[in-house]
């Protein structure tokens, strides 16, 4: 049996002036986690996911810094790691780390797919059925995670995924 198979449209750089755009185009929207809790500033590190289409990256807490890369992609989560009045600085899958406004972000929960191609599961385990083919690069709604296996939602989709095939679960 042949399953159906995810993937996210390919990565490219393209140059905006003055800075560089970061162009990740989704395979489909992330679906919405259940719920969404305010931030605290003891929070930190934690996770956080792009709230818009176009999100700016500066190099600095503020409008005056130049923007360092845009991103074009809603719900990729991000580890915001550090705040300054309405900016958070944020870190990336790529370990790209800059300035975004605090109104740019969701605390919607998402995860990226990493690693090699991975099969979504009805329940967690190695021998569970298969749902899907997930490739990487690919945003998922996370749920919840129990021991080394994590829930998501995405493609019409709810069902489990390896940890290590997710990045955006747990903060270092």
């Amino acid at each position: 049996m042949t399953l159906p198979r995810l993937s996210p449209t390919r990565l490219r750089r393209t140059a905006v002036l003055p800075a560089l755009a970061l162009a990740l185009a989704c395979a489909a929207p992330a679906p919405a986690p259940a719920q969404e809790e305010p931030a605290r500033a003891d929070d930190l590190p934690r996770f956080l996911s792009l709230k818009s289409e176009l999100v700016n990256l500066r190099v600095g807490p503020g409008r005056r810094f130049p923007i360092d890369w845009v991103y074009k992609r809603r719900g990729l989560p991000v580890l915001v790691v550090e705040r300054f009045d309405q900016w958070r600085r944020v870190r990336d899958h790529e370990d790209t780390l800059g300035w975004v406004h605090q109104s740019l972000l969701s605390a919607r929960r998402t995860v990226l797919t990493v690693g090699g191609l991975r099969t979504l599961r009805r329940r967690p385990g190695p021998d569970a059925a298969a749902l899907l083919r997930v490739e990487p690069g690919v945003v998922a709604a996370l749920r919840e995670c129990e021991g080394d296996w994590c829930r998501v939602s995405l493609a019409d989709e709810t069902g489990w995924l390896p940890r290590d095939a997710l990045w955006g679960t747990t903060p270092p």
